[in-house]
């Protein structure tokens, strides 16, 4: 049994050593998606450089234009989920990976998405903030 995070940070610090540890890159989350089709951005995508896109937000560093098209066009669907053969929550990397284009995680430089891009994140952010957010990371995620 794992032990719980102490604060928000702290699980996504978790959960993202161990998406980037077990994911193959495949792109099978990406082709399960069904918001790809909407994005001009992602016509004749490559799953696999999409999702190592996203894989780099997750590390904190910018991904490809690509990425940045799926991360805005993610509604929840969780097909994504039912799709990874490795069992990552897929829905939560591309949640995690918006957090990060936005600067929210500390990225320095310019953010790639604004909270317009990611629907419902504001919802999101008040619901964590009630929760174990410290004062740093609700000013940080409220710029």
């Amino acid at each position: 049994m794992t032990e719980k995070a102490a604060t928000l940070r702290a699980h996504l610090d978790v959960f993202i050593d161990d998406t980037l540890s077990r994911c193959t890159r495949c792109g099978k989350c990406f082709e399960a998606c069904p918001m790809t089709r909407y994005s001009d951005g992602l016509t004749g995508a490559d799953p696999k450089n999409v999702v190592s896109g996203v894989l780099d937000w997750l590390k904190q560093t910018p991904g490809n234009a690509e990425s940045v098209a799926w991360l805005k066009v993610c509604t929840q669907s969780s097909r994504c989920v039912e799709a990874c053969p490795e069992g990552i929550n897929a829905m939560k990397m591309i949640r995690v990976g918006q957090m990060s284009a936005m600067g929210s995680l500390g990225l320095s430089g310019k953010p790639a998405l604004s909270g317009r891009d990611a629907k419902d994140f504001f919802r999101v952010i008040n619901a964590f903030s009630e929760t174990q957010m410290t004062p740093e990371e609700i000013e940080r995620w409220q710029r």
